[in-house]
């Protein structure tokens, strides 16, 4: 357990002792009893937790939080990854994240259970701290929020889905600060560990109140706490609650324009972003990831996630998003570009958390599923207005086709925000990758189109449903110095 207690056991690295939002560096070994001195020093340990969540540099394929959004993009259906470009090829190769050597897998374990402890440490501690009553409530809800938050991407990524076998054993739950004597917990099963989440989220939705945060749309409010809440309903397939907390969430928030849809995603006051993390000059490892996925810039180091040319099909001419789309013919030639994520002009971007699209997205899923099929067509046809799309008369599908349209909405509005794994494993499918023809050309050229590289896992057996290639292993360190696992 020395590695687990070593990355719980101090608070304090993560205390930010200024009054700034989340533009300083972390201090390092400020004692437990200044930091909660008073609520306004408690209340930087939130600060200072989220920078290091989302900030905290291990390589460069590994900035920060956003490592886990691109892993579960790069190991779907739609990311063609560019082969011989750095960063996440071994993920898409599924010879990486279910391994317990994975510097990835590492930096994700090490970022919950920091995140988590410190938490811990402000739920167990506040309620004793001097202070403003109101500010306390506060910091606790949204303590509340992050470790309910963490429990569930730990369960959903370190596990099958919740109805595949909800008593299997997954990850340990921490719910008291930890110390280096710590003994290391042992497994719970995926029903304990979303339970742990779901109360956890239920605990920050009630008592959040009509908290106001303003610009800082990295912070939780009810809106974002319940779409969590929709998020971990979507999983547990409660289709009633799915779609209640959905609507919460994005109650107040309109659709972006078409213009701002085509601007990068890079801008967390986007009116239709609920959660983002901001990011600036002098603080922007989390920015990073854009060197991945921005596929058009020519300051964008790496640029490979290109996109499978299949996926182009799922969109018809006059989306907005088809003008996304374009072929590389000059750096990887034949490759696909999606340019939905641009740097900004200083090399920075914002990172996109939950948005009101996925909320829709949720209710019409949720919908479908209740056998409401023309509340679920209104909310698809919603997102597709919003979009320039067609909206087809869906009303003679049966059920099963109506989610499979809405899923296949997902992955269009979707793309590049962290659901293809995420997608596929909940939903119990199988990765699945096309490969694209000799002789299938760049419109205009003699360029031969690029798409998927790998098509099998790494044992050479078929893309398959439930396939424990698609666990992320815990690290093996954490093995070996607990017992308990």
């Amino acid at each position: 357990m020395k590695t687990l207690k070593y990355i719980l056991a101090s608070v304090t690295l993560l205390i930010l002792l200024n009054s700034c939002d989340l533009n300083t560096e972390p201090v390092d070994a400020v004692p437990d009893y200044i930091v909660f001195e008073n609520a306004k020093n408690a209340e930087k340990v939130l600060n200072g937790t989220w920078s290091y969540l989302m900030d905290t540099y291990f390589t460069y394929q590994n900035p920060g939080w956003k490592s886990l959004l691109l892993t579960s993009d790069a190991m779907a259906n739609d990311v063609a990854l560019q082969p011989g470009k750095y960063g996440y090829i071994t993920h898409y190769s599924f010879s990486n994240i279910n391994d317990s050597k994975s510097t990835t897998g590492r930096a994700i374990w090490t970022l919950a259970y920091k995140g988590i402890d410190n938490a811990n440490h402000l739920i167990t501690k506040i309620d004793d701290v001097p202070g403003d009553q109101d500010l306390k409530t506060n910091i606790k809800a949204q303590a509340y929020a992050l470790r309910g938050y963490l429990y569930l991407n730990l369960v959903t990524f370190y596990s099958h889905a919740y109805k595949y076998d909800p008593q299997a054993l997954s990850v340990p739950i921490y719910t008291e600060p930890s110390a280096v004597e710590t003994a290391g917990n042992t497994k719970e099963t995926v029903e304990a560990v979303y339970k742990r989440a779901e109360e956890d989220l239920l605990e920050a939705y009630n008592s959040i109140g009509d908290y106001k945060r303003g610009a800082a749309k990295h912070k939780f409010d009810k809106n974002v706490v319940a779409g969590l809440l929709a998020r971990l309903y979507l999983q547990k397939e409660e289709w009633g609650n799915a779609q209640k907390y959905a609507a919460i969430a994005h109650e107040g928030y309109s659709w972006m324009s078409k213009n701002e849809y085509l601007n990068g995603f890079n801008d967390r006051a986007n009116n239709e972003w609920i959660w983002g993390h901001g990011q600036q000059s002098d603080q922007s490892v989390a920015s990073y990831s854009f060197h991945f996925q921005d596929v058009s810039s020519s300051s964008s180091y790496y640029y490979s996630f290109m996109v499978d040319p299949y996926f182009q099909d799922f969109f018809e001419e006059g989306d907005v998003r088809t003008e996304l789309f374009a072929w590389d013919t000059l750096r990887y030639k034949g490759g696909l570009m999606y340019k939905k994520f641009k740097f900004r002009p200083d090399n920075t971007g914002d990172i996109v958390l939950l948005r009101k699209a996925e909320m829709v997205l949720i209710e019409a899923e949720a919908y479908a599923e209740l056998e409401k099929k023309s509340s679920a067509i209104e909310k698809l046809d919603e997102l597709r207005t919003a979009r320039d799309a067609k909206t087809p008369d869906l009303s003679s599908l049966n059920k099963k086709d109506l989610v499979e349209e809405i899923l296949k909405e997902r992955r269009k509005e979707l793309f590049g925000e962290g659901f293809g794994l995420y997608d596929l494993k909940r939903r119990q499918k199988a990765v699945s990758r096309k490969e694209v023809k000799e002789g299938n050309f760049v419109p205009d050229t003699k360029i031969q189109k690029r798409g998927h590289t790998v098509f099998k896992f790494t044992d050479k057996t078929e893309f398959s449903a439930n396939s424990n290639y698609y666990l992320f292993a815990i690290p093996d360190s954490e093995i070996t110095n607990n017992p308990n696992l």
